[in-house]
């Protein structure tokens, strides 16, 4: 990966601290309910969720810099679906830096679904390619359910048989593995959230500790770490999984 794809928005984040008068940095973190900082039941976490963890490591980065961040997650929203409000949400603001996050809900949709959800994916790229000046970073995400757990609030107990369904069948895997194909083809730097779960689980850890409804919102703590993955990316200490 080029570390040089992220120069134009360090310079940004450089000329805005150097300069009071200069624009402020505009970042835009578009997605579903992770991105919206949904966490527990009813909860929803808007200084824990990992746009604002990363603004906070690129202020400290920058002393004097301002960092504009747009929340654009949207609960139970799916890529495609997205498409109606991409101009309000993001290239109204004409940002420096854009997150893209989908794939928990698209993969609800099995086989049928995957290249209406690559071609949204696509389609948003290369439209903020050819109309913004942006960096973008694709964020592939983390694991859901694969069984019932305690942690479910009984509200959701009606939507378990899904979610396991979904984990049975594979699909999630389906669309993270053709996230990364996109990502390759488009040469996207990407955040591999869905790796590092893999990792988890490998390490011995039951990943549903680490989701706050027991379904698929990831902790605080993992945002956290999401944040220091897209840190790492942005500044040149690349994270790779092999």
């Amino acid at each position: 990966m080029d570390d040089n794809k992220f120069e134009r928005l360090r310079n940004r984040l450089k000329e805005k601290a150097d300069d009071p008068k200069a624009r402020a940095v505009t970042f835009v973190a578009l997605g579903d309910s992770v991105t919206q900082g949904c966490m527990g039941y009813g909860v929803v976490e808007y200084e824990s969720v990992f746009h604002q963890a990363l603004k906070r490591r690129m202020e400290r980065r920058f002393p004097g810099t301002v960092v504009n961040a747009i929340n654009s997650g949207v609960e139970g929203d799916s890529a495609d679906e997205s498409r109606q409000r991409w101009d309000r949400d993001v290239f109204l603001y004409q940002p420096d830096l854009v997150t893209i996050g989908f794939g928990l809900n698209d993969a609800h949709a099995g086989p049928a679904g995957l290249e209406r959800f690559i071609s949204a994916i696509r389609d948003l790229v290369v439209r903020l390619q050819t109309e913004t000046d942006a960096d973008l970073l694709l964020f592939i995400p983390g694991m859901m359910m694969k069984r019932d757990n305690e942690r479910i609030h009984q509200a959701h107990r009606a939507a378990v048989p899904a979610f396991i369904q979904v984990a049975e069948a594979g699909y999630l895997t389906l669309y993270m593995d053709a996230l990364r194909k996109l990502a390759l083809e488009m040469d996207l730097p990407c955040v591999d959230s869905y790796r590092i779960w893999e990792q988890m689980e490998n390490d011995g850890v039951d990943i549903h500790t680490r989701l706050a409804n027991g379904i698929n919102h990831p902790d605080p703590a993992f945002h956290e770490e999401l944040a220091l993955h897209f840190e790492h990316i942005i500044f040149g200490a690349l994270v790779r999984y092999d």
